[in-house]
């Protein structure tokens, strides 16, 4: 009698009694299950994310099982059938980021279609296979930039939506803080596309994200619609504060201020006196303000009352070292949305994009990169899927300024309260008494203060 052969255990009892993190995605990238092993090192039962999709190239940072599931999203030479790595950000069970290396061995059945990949969490110290593809390559490298950039901006500044690194980007991030904690009117200055609306929402998110945000273009709206939203009540039937000076904690993002009809400057400059529960106002515009007020285009009163808080924002050919970052944040947006994925951009691509000189900013970039990620299916973006003006460009053409030294925010914070006093000398007539009622403080200390400022002295009336 032929010896009886032992039962074969089922590859699921072997994966679920392994001691290595082990997942299962589908072909249609949702997670199938989990082992133990995973559930220890993920801080959450399997249940939590199995059924969730994960067609994006990262979490959102925002916790919870849709970013655990986001983390585990495989990268593209995977999904090409490949045995690829690819690094992950992942909260730990105390709530501190860590990254770990996944590999990727994809499956398919008899025809070559993909019944789905099995996901292993590697050690710290342990090496991906002979063979793999491996996610510290040139191409991956923004990728994982990009995921040490949000890391940080979440641990320094508690908000992520506003991609970049280096110093033009530390000053700017500096400056909202500064505009996110005083409530004050801020005025937002730079070229079309580079950001100013983001950045008046980030101000928004981090000083009241709780309370109502209201966008208003000035270039879009007429004038009989911009004036009922910016001063009649919410309700004309009851008698109630205008809306500029509601108490609810709310914003107004105002684009672009310099297309504000003039007789609606006039009223809003003086909406804008210093108050207790006044409506934030983050006005945004293109134009240099101080020409627009010598052209008449924008009254001085309401220049002066937006710019106690002036925030420039840099094109992007003055900040090329955020360039394959942004293009980074800008294609993983793309991938969210679920289809194709593209990994990154092959080295070369990069150097193109560093080369061109963005006319249109990140308006432009966004097109660009929206462009070549449709170009083809390779996991990583090549220079001949990027517009032909694009590559036509070369760098020596357009070199790169150097950078402006970093302020420290103690003389930041100085500038705030200089144009906070020069705005209320203006609108009492140079009168102290008059100034410091507008301030909110006595004349004594007003007097010490310009004193200490070293402003010229100033008659009363």
């Amino acid at each position: 009698m032929p010896p009886q052969r032992p039962p074969a255990p089922r590859p699921a009892q072997i994966w679920r009694s392994a001691r290595e993190p082990l997942f299962w995605l589908d072909a249609d990238l949702r997670v199938a299950w989990a082992n133990p092993a995973f559930e220890a090192f993920a801080g959450a039962p399997a249940e939590s994310v199995v059924g969730l999709a994960c067609p994006s190239h990262g979490p959102t940072g925002e916790g919870g099982a849709a970013d655990l599931a986001a983390s585990l999203a495989p990268p593209p030479e995977a999904l090409a059938g490949r045995v690829a790595t690819t690094i992950a950000a992942f909260l730990s069970p105390d709530g501190e980021p860590r990254r770990r290396t996944l590999l990727f061995q994809p499956f398919l059945d008899a025809s070559g279609s993909p019944l789905g990949l099995l996901g292993r969490v590697l050690d710290p110290d342990e090496p991906a296979p002979p063979g793999a593809d491996r996610a510290e390559d040139a191409g991956h490298r923004p990728r994982i930039d990009l995921m040490d950039a949000l890391a940080a901006l979440r641990a320094r500044f508690g908000i992520d939506s506003l991609v970049g690194a280096g110093p033009a980007h530390r000053r700017l991030m500096e400056r909202i803080r500064v505009a996110a904690a005083v409530r004050r009117p801020v005025l937002l200055v730079g070229e079309p596309g580079t950001g100013k609306r983001h950045a008046a929402r980030a101000i928004h998110q981090l000083g009241d994200p709780d309370a109502p945000l209201r966008a208003l273009d000035c270039e879009a709206l007429p004038a009989q619609i911009l004036d009922r939203e910016l001063f009649l009540p919410d309700d004309p039937e009851r008698p109630a504060p205008a809306r500029m000076a509601g108490a609810d904690g709310s914003s107004v993002l105002l684009g672009d201020v310099a297309a504000l009809p003039r007789d609606l400057q006039a009223r809003l400059a003086e909406a804008l006196e210093p108050g207790e529960g006044r409506v934030r106002l983050l006005a945004v515009t293109t134009a240099d303000p101080e020409a627009a007020v010598r052209d008449a285009v924008l009254r001085e009163d309401l220049f002066l009352a937006l710019s106690v808080l002036t925030i420039p924002l840099a094109p992007l050919r003055e900040r090329r070292e955020e360039i394959p970052l942004l293009a980074q944040a800008l294609l993983e947006r793309i991938n969210r949305r679920g289809g194709p994925q593209r990994a990154g951009f092959a080295p070369a691509a990069a150097d193109v994009l560093a080369a061109y000189h963005w006319p249109g900013n990140l308006r432009e970039m966004g097109r660009v990169v929206e462009f070549a990620h449709g170009r083809g299916p390779a996991p990583l973006i090549a220079p001949d899927d990027l517009p032909a003006d694009v590559r036509g460009h070369l760098a020596d053409a357009y070199p790169p300024p150097k950078p402006a030294p970093p302020r420290p925010l103690d003389d930041i914070l100085l500038d705030v309260e200089r144009r906070l006093i020069e705005n209320a000398l203006a609108r009492a007539r140079r009168n102290k008494s008059r100034a410091a009622d507008i301030l909110g403080v006595s004349r004594p200390r007003l007097y010490r203060r310009l004193k200490e400022l070293g402003f010229p002295d100033v008659d009363d009336e």
